[in-house]
């Protein structure tokens, strides 16, 4: 009986206990309530706050272009765009760019995460910057020391010109004299002009049979072969091909002679007639093509409607051969090289054919002598 009656006073103590939590939670229910929305909401905000952080490096940012800025205005710049740069050095292309930026990857205007990084390849400078003195040296060995410091640059500083060869008792190949000189500062892409020893004896060079050939393969002919030419003309007869040459003169009737002896060519010319107005017009038309699509159409140019002829004067005679050229200057369109080659001075002649009115240039070692208007 007395463990039946301590049983049930527990219950009824459980109870009362019950009937006073009920009674304090109806009494604080709103606190309560009011607490745990605030608890959910503080929690948001921290949660959000934590998702901004540690999400901070997807912000995307516009990569600035920075080509052609120095280094420290480069990396001030990649800084307030939250970029970082990663370095690479390699030697520029062109003079007074050291310490400047060349190139970038990702390039001006992509997009990407902040905090990325921007590859900055910055220029060393060149890799010369004045002409060093190369009389003395092998030709041969020059070409490759230069061709292996300029390896994979698009516009290398120093470049060498075809060799002007002149006969000498230094060994073959031997350069005697060179164009700038030493010393000379390199600002921009330089090409070197180099006096090559021929050595003791002078060389031989096959003389090609011109016979038949036009005006613009004959110009051809000269770049690739060292002969001296002097040029005559006559009107041609109806038997011949006007143009072209009908006659070859080598002294001895030589098949081989020393490089740049004289030889005599003989063309056959259109007559000389009036252009009829279309014919100038289809003149002017061709003469408006950029110096590149000039040179490839030079055959073209040898029409009909063009005055054919032989440009004659002297000038200095040179103790090896000098590059020479003849411009045309049409009245309408672009100015552009018709002839070039070397010749060693003295009488000097060359085949042309230009539109009426047009002007002749010569120039001598990149220098003008001599202007001539077409008849």
């Amino acid at each position: 009986m007395e463990n039946e009656k301590k049983i049930s006073d527990k219950i009824k103590n459980i109870g009362g206990a019950i009937t006073e939590t009920k009674a304090s939670m109806q009494q604080f229910g709103g606190a309560f309530v009011f607490y745990a929305i605030s608890l959910v909401v503080i929690m948001g905000i921290f949660a959000v706050i934590a998702f901004i952080v540690f999400n901070r490096g997807y912000e995307r940012q516009i990569v600035p272009d920075v080509v052609g800025k120095n280094i420290l205005d480069a990396q001030l710049i990649l800084q307030e765009k939250e970029l970082y740069p990663r370095l690479q050095m390699r030697y520029s292309d062109v003079p007074g760019q050291a310490g400047m930026i060349i190139s970038q990857s990702p390039k001006s205007g992509s997009v990407v995460k902040a905090s990325s990084r921007v590859t900055l390849v910055v220029s060393r400078g060149v890799v010369f910057d004045h002409v060093k003195n190369y009389v003395g040296s092998n030709l041969d060995a020059v070409k490759t020391t230069i061709d292996a410091l300029y390896a994979g640059t698009e516009i290398p500083s120093l470049k060498i010109a075809n060799p002007i060869f002149k006969q000498d008792m230094a060994p073959a190949g031997t350069i005697l004299e060179q164009e700038p000189a030493e010393g000379t500062p390199i600002t921009q892409p330089v090409t070197l002009q180099f006096i090559v020893s021929s050595g003791p004896e002078k060389a031989k060079v096959s003389v090609p049979d011109f016979t038949g050939k036009t005006i613009a393969e004959v110009l051809k002919l000269l770049t690739e072969t060292r002969l001296t030419v002097d040029f005559t003309q006559h009107i041609a007869s109806s038997s011949e091909t006007p143009g072209t040459v009908v006659k070859q003169t080598v002294h001895g009737n030589k098949k081989e002679v020393a490089e740049y002896t004289r030889i005599q060519l003989e063309f056959a010319m259109p007559e000389a007639k009036a252009a009829t107005e279309e014919e100038m017009v289809a003149a002017v038309d061709n003469e408006k093509k950029t110096e590149g699509d000039a040179a490839e159409d030079s055959a073209k140019r040898d029409t009909k409607n063009y005055v054919h002829g032989i440009f004659s004067t002297t000038i200095p005679e040179y103790p090896y051969a000098v590059p020479v050229k003849l411009d045309v200057i049409p009245q309408e369109g672009s100015r552009y090289s018709f002839a070039s080659f070397n010749h060693i001075g003295g009488a000097f002649s060359v085949p042309f054919a230009a539109p009426h009115g047009a002007v002749l240039v010569l120039s001598v070692l990149d220098r003008e002598v001599e202007r001539s208007s077409v008849q």
